[in-house]
């Protein structure tokens, strides 16, 4: 525990070999490969012991949305399509229609500008000596590919959240994690991770349509605060049913 109490970790536990996983498609085409980060077990036991203690604190004091069902304990992926089929249901017996907006962030974790997680990590009431660990964790990491037996030259890390890591998902729950409260006003919103519904009741057509418009142009202001870019080619809106 001396690597949390001095907020300094080894060079080593800071090193991953990444390879590639195939996916689908072509084996020829490096797009139907998925990068896997192996990362060092020693450093894995203290992120998991470091999540562990977060997460209850986290929860303990309700600051993780839980309009978030990713990365989550007793949350995933069929329990927030219950969740929002239930809303639905009860919005459409009530006539009209439900108006949706699904987005995905363009290679998020990938993204995450270390200063500003940092930043947010601080307004949530994190201990300064487990803060001062995750900065160490964050800078100054690097990383090499494996091919069979051969390894590329060892490039640096400057942005994101590690892959491979046990803490990583953590810290982008809480980097994204208000986004929520920007869209709420206008629209209802629910996340898993990154990808993210966005949705209205429309009763009164042009007013419930200008307040979806201004949830939709409260996440576009969100993702240019915070430097994470929307893939448009991943994006949709529809009417999802009408009665």
């Amino acid at each position: 525990m001396k690597s949390l109490s001095l907020g300094i970790l080894s060079t080593d536990w800071k090193l991953a070999d990444v390879t590639a996983l195939y996916k689908k498609g072509s084996k020829s085409d490096r797009r139907n490969y998925r990068p896997i980060s192996l990362t060092s077990v020693c450093c894995k036991i203290l992120e998991q012991l470091i999540r562990d203690d977060l997460m209850a604190y986290l929860l303990g004091n309700d600051l993780i949305s839980n309009r978030q069902y990713g990365f989550v304990k007793s949350r995933s992926t069929s329990l927030q399509l219950l969740q929002i089929l239930d809303k639905w249901t009860d919005c459409l017996e009530n006539g009209g229609q439900i108006d949706a907006v699904y987005t995905d962030f363009e290679k998020a974790f990938d993204k995450v500008s270390h200063n500003r997680l940092i930043s947010k990590l601080s307004s949530y009431g994190i201990s300064k000596t487990v803060i001062k660990w995750i900065q160490d964790f964050l800078t100054a990491r690097k990383f090499r590919v494996r091919v069979n037996l051969s390894h590329s030259m060892w490039s640096e890390v400057t942005s994101g959240i590690p892959q491979g890591s046990v803490l990583g998902p953590i810290l982008f729950l809480l980097f994204i994690n208000d986004l929520i409260e920007c869209c709420i006003p206008h629209s209802d919103i629910y996340l898993f991770a990154d990808d993210a519904k966005l949705f209205r009741h429309i009763i009164q057509d042009s007013d419930d349509k200008t307040a979806l418009q201004k949830g939709v142009n409260a996440l576009q202001e969100w993702t240019q605060e915070w430097f994470l870019k929307l893939n448009a080619s991943k994006c949709r809106s529809c009417p999802l049913a009408e009665m």
